[in-house]
């Protein structure tokens, strides 16, 4: 079981929380749960009705859409954020290229923490909107791939 201390120092390393006070952090860490997956083990499916997000420990995830691979993520990335604000069907899925660690925060007590701090909304807006402008310039990108052919 990781102590709460250790929760803590991985959120400071983590975009969307590492401006937030020492006691935000501490708030956040307390709805954390550990969980872990195998080499190849799906843990997101698309199409799944999304409640939790999870910020990768250690390891390395893909973000799939079938054969397409729409992101690689690793240590201190966050995996299923949009789940987090809104209860909305998975858009891919995510599985796991190497064992991994990550913490999983259920989007229920995520909700309620953001009542009591919305300062940390801000920030997990940024975030969205970076992963937004990451996948337009990606999709730009196909685009001109189906344009050449």
């Amino acid at each position: 079981m990781e102590f709460l201390v250790d929760k803590v120092f991985s959120l400071k390393s983590v975009p969307i929380f590492e401006s937030l006070p020492e006691s935000a952090l501490l708030d956040v860490a307390r709805i954390m749960s550990y969980t872990a997956y195998k080499k190849d083990e799906v843990f997101i499916r698309k199409g799944d009705v999304a409640e939790d997000m999870y910020i990768i420990k250690k390891g390395k995830v893909a973000v799939v859409d079938g054969e397409l691979i729409l992101a690689t993520l690793s240590e201190n990335e966050i995996v299923g954020e949009l789940a987090i604000l809104a209860p909305i069907k998975r858009t891919a899925t995510v599985k796991a290229l190497s064992d991994v660690i990550l913490y999983r925060i259920e989007r229920e007590y995520f909700l309620d923490l953001l009542y009591e701090k919305p300062e940390m909304m801000s920030d997990l807006i940024e975030v969205l909107i970076n992963r937004i402008m990451f996948l337009n310039t990606e999709l730009k990108k196909y685009q001109t791939l189906l344009k050449k052919r």
